[in-house]
Parts: C-alpha cells; sequence; structure tokens
C-alpha cells in the first residue's frame, strides 16, 4: 500500500549540517520529554527515591530493592522547593546505629540501652500530634505509625507502647531480625517520606525547574528560528507572520506550562531525524486501518444500496415513478438533450468507423458458422468425402459470410449518416416513441393486479441478495490475508514493472 503523501518525511535540505543538527534536536527532545516526566512524577514518587525501595501491591511485605538507584531527593528537593524532614534524618541515622551495635556487641552493651533511649526519645518528639505544625498529608503519616507502634506492642498509649518495643528486655524475648525489619520496612520509610514545601509571596509553591528547562528551550527556539528562516527562503515573498504560523505546531516547545503537549513537535522531530527506522510500523498500522475502514464503508455502502432499491420496488407510486421517465415529465430538459446529442455523436461513430474496420473478424465468425451448420446438415457420405464439393462448400460460407457482412456495414454506414445529421423529425419521433413506452409500462402496473406479487418477490430476491453479500464478507479472507496479498502485488510489480505500451 503507498505511503500518503502527507505522511511522506520531506528533508528540509540535503546539507550535512542541517541533518547533523536534526539528529541533535530529536536526541535534546528525547531528554527533555524524559525529565519532564521525570519531574512531575517526581514528588508522587519522591517516598522511592527517598527510601531507595519500593513497596509493590501497597504491601509492607512485597518490596522490591532499589539500593543501586542514587539518593537524588537531596540535590533535586531544591528545585522542586521541597525541604525534608530534620528528625526523620537523624531517625534513619540512629536506628543505623542501634543495628550496628547490636549485629556487634549484641544486646548486653551498657551503650545500646543509651542508643535505644535516645532513639525512643527522638520517636515520642518526632510523632507527637500536639506539636505537628505541618500538612494534612504529613499528618495522616504521623497517625499511620502511631498506629503501627500500638498494634505492634498492644498497648493503647503510644508513650509506652513506644517504650515496650524498645526496652532491652523485650528485645531478647524477641528475634532481631524481625524486629529490625519492623522499623527498617514500616516505620522509617515513612518518616523519611515526610518533607515541607516552600511558598513564596504570593502563596504559591516554589518551583525552580524552570532552570533546568530554560537552557532547551534556547535550544528550541534557535531550531524553530532556522526552520522558519527554511520556509521563508522555500517561499518567496511569504511573511514573518505567516511563516512562524506555518510552525505552530512548535508552540508547547516554549510554554512553561502543559509541558506534555511537547511530545506533538518532539514526534515530528523524532520521525524527521530518522534516528529509528519507524516507517515500517507506520506503514503497517496505516495498512490495517485502511484496509478495516475500506472493507467496513464497502460493505455499508453495499446495503444502502440494496435498501434503496427495496425501497424504491416496494414504494406504491412505482407508476408515477415511472411515468416520470417520460421527456414531457423531467424537469431538466437540457439533460435529455445532452443524452440525445452524446447518442448521436457516438452511434455513428461505432457504425462507420468501429464496424468497418472490423469487417475481416466479422467475415471469419459469419463464415465458420456457415460451415458448422452445413457440416450438420446430412449430406450423403460419398458426397462429403469429395474434395471439390468441400472446396465448393467452403467458397460458398466466404461469399455469403462476405455478402452479407458487406450489406450489413452499408446498411450501418448508411445508418450512422443518417443519424449523424441532426434530424429534428427523427429526435422528435424518437422521443414519442420512448414516452410511449414508458406510459404503457406505468399503466400495466397500474392495472395488473399482480404488481404487488411481483414487487414482494423482488424484495424477498434482493433480501437475500443482501444475506448472501453478508455471509460473502464474513467467509472472506481475513485481514492479515488482504494485506499479505497486497503486499505481494507491490514487490511482484517492483520487480516486474508493467511495460510501457506507447
Amino acid at each position: 500500500m503507498a505511503i500518503p503523501r502527507w505522511q511522506e518525511v520531506k528533508k528540509i535540505s540535503n546539507y550535512t549540517f542541517l541533518i547533523q543538527w536534526e539528529k541533535l534536536i530529536a536526541f535534546l527532545a528525547i531528554i527533555n520529554l524524559g525529565w519532564i516526566v521525570f519531574d512531575i512524577s517526581y514528588l508522587p514518587l519522591r517516598s522511592i527515591w527517598a527510601n531507595q525501595v519500593a513497596f509493590l501491591f501497597n504491601s509492607p511485605s512485597i518490596s522490591l530493592s532499589l539500593k543501586w538507584l542514587p539518593d537524588i531527593t537531596q540535590y533535586y528537593d531544591h528545585f522542586k522547593g521541597v525541604e525534608a524532614e530534620p528528625s526523620s534524618k537523624e531517625i534513619k541515622y540512629l536506628f543505623q546505629k542501634i543495628d550496628t551495635q547490636i549485629t556487634k556487641k549484641g544486646l548486653e552493651d551498657p551503650y545500646l540501652k543509651e542508643l535505644l533511649e535516645s532513639y525512643q526519645l527522638k520517636i515520642n518528639s518526632l510523632l507527637d500530634i500536639g506539636n505537628i505544625q505541618t500538612s494534612q498529608k504529613n499528618l495522616a503519616k504521623v497517625r499511620t505509625v502511631r498506629n503501627l507502634i500500638i498494634s505492634k506492642s498492644g498497648i493503647v498509649n503510644f508513650k509506652d507502647a513506644n517504650k515496650k518495643l524498645l526496652s532491652i528486655s523485650y528485645l531478647k524475648s524477641l528475634d532481631w531480625k524481625e524486629e529490625k525489619d519492623f522499623w527498617r520496612k514500616q516505620i522509617i520509610p515513612i518518616l523519611n517520606s515526610r518533607y515541607s514545601r516552600d511558598i513564596n509571596g504570593n502563596g504559591d509553591y516554589i518551583d525552580r525547574t524552570w532552570l533546568i528547562d530554560l537552557p532547551f528551550q534556547i535550544i528550541f527556539l534557535l531550531d524553530i528560528l532556522i526552520k522558519i528562516n527554511i520556509i521563508r527562503s522555500r517561499f518567496q515573498g511569504i511573511s514573518l507572520q505567516k511563516a512562524f504560523l506555518k510552525r505552530w505546531i512548535d508552540l508547547p516547545l516554549l510554554l512553561p506550562y502543559c509541558r506534555l503537549l511537547r511530545i506533538i513537535p518532539f514526534s515530528e522531530r523524532f520521525l524527521q531525524s530518522k534516528i529509528i527506522p519507524i516507517e515500517p510500523i507506520r506503514s503497517s498500522v496505516s495498512q490495517w486501518v485502511v484496509a478495516v475502514l475500506a472493507i467496513e464503508i464497502f460493505e455499508v455502502l453495499t446495503i444502502k444500496a440494496i435498501d434503496s432499491i427495496q425501497s424504491i420496488v416496494k414504494s406504491p407510486v412505482l407508476p408515477q415513478k415511472v411515468k416520470g421517465l417520460c421527456s414531457y415529465e423531467s424537469i431538466n430538459s437540457k439533460e435529455s438533450s445532452e443524452l440525445s446529442e452524446f447518442i448521436r455523436i457516438w452511434l455513428p461513430l461505432i457504425l462507420r468507423r468501429i464496424g468497418p474496420n472490423m469487417r475481416s473478424q466479422l467475415i471469419e465468425l459469419f463464415e465458420y458458422a456457415l460451415q458448422k451448420n452445413i457440416q450438420i446438415n446430412s449430406l450423403p457420405k460419398v458426397l462429403k468425402k469429395n474434395l471439390p464439393i468441400e472446396k465448393a462448400e467452403s467458397a460458398i460460407s466466404y461469399q455469403l459470410a462476405s455478402s452479407m457482412i458487406d450489406t450489413l456495414l452499408g446498411l450501418s454506414k448508411n445508418a450512422g449518416d443518417q443519424i449523424a445529421k441532426k434530424d429534428l423529425e427523427l429526435e422528435i419521433l424518437s422521443t414519442k416513441t420512448i414516452d410511449k413506452f414508458w406510459e404503457e409500462l406505468a399503466k400495466a402496473l397500474e392495472s395488473d393486479s399482480k404488481v404487488k406479487e411481483s414487487q414482494l418477490l423482488l424484495v424477498s430476491i434482493l433480501e437475500g441478495l443482501k444475506l448472501s453479500s453478508l455471509n460473502e464478507f464474513k467467509n472472506q479472507a481475513g485481514i492479515s490475508e488482504i494485506i499479505a496479498e497486497l503486499d505481494n502485488l507491490n514487490f511482484n510489480s517492483e520487480k516486474d514493472p508493467p511495460k510501457n505500451p506507447f
């Protein structure tokens, strides 16, 4: 299937610099689009970047370690105006010290008791709802952590529950590995994801990501100016405003908002650069869409045509419609005169030129038919095997055929000459004859009692034709077979192109 001309990739220039420039812009567009997706998803996914772990299916027991990812929150928080809770980081580092102390020296070390008490005080201070002046989201996280600790200890009071979980006697009764997983996987990730956002004088959140986007926008602006200059050099006399309007699709590249709309100009640049050959994919999709639409449209048109014929046959005013074919019933007299003129031009052409030029072929045809007729007729066997008689039969059949053809061609030439001449009387007589035919047919349809029965039969025949057409569409080859046949025809036509007959 041919590529639509409006989707063909057009090279803006043959210069090597512009070709390399297009590839560079396409590469920068990919980087910019990837950064936009990352920037939009940064705040919703900040906890994953901060904790370097992803909890699957919202379950603390099913997690995916992402330790190989860098902790970019300490760098990117500045651009998003985000400030992490300092106490949350202190708790994380303090818990790491506790884990290291227990692993190396066990639970009997006196320094461990001091670390546990300090850790307990930090937790109590951080999770004290009365001292919290933060967002509703962070408040919900604090309540979640408090409920987890209370549920783990079985004590209603939060401070008593926390004191129990961090006591030496409690830790001795349990396996430290399980207890460590409780704090490391359920408590600390929630505390580490808490943050606050800076607000400017207007009460809006501060966002400094425009500093990252600005260099890209400058490069994209330069690319737009280059394309506008190419348009003005290609179309002489075009104004700067109209040249810029031809590149309206590049407008999202310069907007600081709705940045996902940049995927439209990015796609155009990516296709033009041909970094990845995606034309076969586009062509395949186009073939499938066009093939499906073509089959659906053909089905609809076929059914519509049959329905139109059925409506005409079932119409109770069928005799009036037949009578309306008469020339005096026609509103547009010019149409009938044009049809008569067309017949007057072409019928003499057929009778005077095309027929005489086929004389030898017509003689051979009639001669063969006469010889077959003579052979079928019963003659004595002795005469049939006589050579002079056979030659006489051939000569007679040729003479008869040529005489008949010459007579017919002579008549056709004369008739063509007469028709070529504008004979007003002949036109009037022909029109009256045709009008009389339609009048008599209309009267017969009005008076004949079998017209309704004929209408029902014709409607039934057309309904059967409609059903058979639908069944034929269903039983025909699928879309994949049709596309394979089209590809086969296209490839064969490329290998063996048709010869020029001229």
